[in-house]
């Protein structure tokens, strides 16, 4: 029975292994095949929503007003998600000081503690936060991860993109840099 239990073990063991090896060979493949999103500028009037800190505090998208947003809606489960974390960290480190651009790295479907984990094993300091999939407005409801959007300083959606992309690509930049000298409409 001991030899048994011993086998099974090693079995579970190798197949947790084997799991987590693909995983990480997937999500490599995923990240050298990004490519810049091709953000085509839209004149959209977006919903309002709310999400939350990892500490719980309720904010709102209409509190950015006068900024542009960069919203990533994605989850720790989602293997393109994690696979274009480190662009979106890239792109957030080029902005971090920018008092004109906010990031709302948004996770759904994932607890505040499972965010912090993430980050934290990955080393992202990115502005995390988590939102209730009742609170994602049906405009956003895409129906794949990870779903970008790009807001306005005047609280217009600006542009979307679904799947993986290199975030940190120049032609990103240059669309963030159009938004920011963008004239506020109103």
């Amino acid at each position: 029975m001991k030899k048994i239990a011993v086998i099974a073990f090693l079995c579970v063991l190798t197949l947790g292994v084997t799991a987590i090896l693909g995983w990480e060979v997937i999500q490599h493949r995923i990240a050298l095949n990004e490519q810049a999103p091709d953000l085509i500028r839209i004149h959209q009037s977006a919903d309002d929503f709310p999400f939350r800190t990892l500490d719980g505090k309720v904010e709102r998208l209409s509190e950015m007003r006068g900024k542009v947003v960069f919203v990533d809606l994605w989850g720790t489960w989602c293997i393109q998600c994690v696979a274009e974390m480190p662009a979106v960290q890239k792109l957030y480190n080029h902005y971090r000081n920018d008092p004109n651009v906010a990031f709302l790295i948004i996770s759904r479907l994932d607890s505040p503690a499972t965010v912090r984990a993430f980050a934290q094993r990955h080393g992202y300091d990115l502005p995390f936060y988590t939102m209730d999939d009742g609170d994602i407005p049906v405009s956003m409801q895409l129906h794949q991860f990870p779903a970008t959007f790009l807001y306005a300083r005047d609280g217009s959606l600006a542009a979307r993109h679904t799947a993986a992309a290199n975030w940190s690509a120049p032609r990103v930049t240059a669309f963030i840099d159009g938004l920011i000298n963008e004239p506020e409409r109103r």
